[in-house]
């Protein structure tokens, strides 16, 4: 006869241990990253196509309410397409209002990346370097989506084949 005491622990065990089992076989059978318990990442998102890598580039444009300028804003994105033309990249200019301040300054936004802020007479300075970073962002994705076209193709239509893949 089973002693209570031991009832009772196995039973808070398989409290415990049970959903973490069936989150890590569901992840196994359907490879979908959410559900593997503590090991969602953003590659093994954007792997199953989960999240959008965007390599595009954003100089977000900060003017200060205080700035007295005759710049207009056409002119300081016609400026930004000219010069990201040189290298072959379009850039999306976005503009944001600062209420107390009296700079202008330019942040490019790539993926993830951050590059900046640069006073706007500075602004030159970091255009090679978001230049470069879409570049590696692009072909980090192409790489992503190359490594999961090749384990499509070897993988094998049965779910279970699944469980025993890497």
């Amino acid at each position: 006869m089973i002693r209570r005491d031991t009832l009772i622990i196995g039973t808070v065990s398989m409290l415990i241990i049970l959903p973490a089992v069936i989150a890590l076989s569901a992840y196994f059978i359907t490879k979908n990253p959410h559900f593997r318990p503590l090991g969602i990442t953003y590659e093994k998102l954007a792997e199953a196509g989960l999240i959008a890598t965007s390599g595009e580039i954003v100089a977000l444009i900060s003017i200060g309410s205080q700035v007295k300028s005759n710049t207009q804003k056409n002119d300081i994105r016609n400026a930004l397409n000219v010069a990201f033309d040189r290298y072959n990249a379009k850039v999306r200019v976005k503009f944001r209002d600062t209420p107390s301040d009296n700079t202008v300054s330019v942040t490019y936004i790539v993926g993830r990346s951050q590059i900046g802020p640069y006073p706007f007479s500075q602004a030159a300075k970091g255009i090679k370097a978001s230049v470069r970073a879409e570049r590696m962002v692009k072909a980090h994705a192409e790489a992503l989506e190359k490594e999961l076209a090749r384990k499509q193709t070897q993988s094998n239509s049965g779910s279970w084949f699944r469980v025993f893949d890497n």
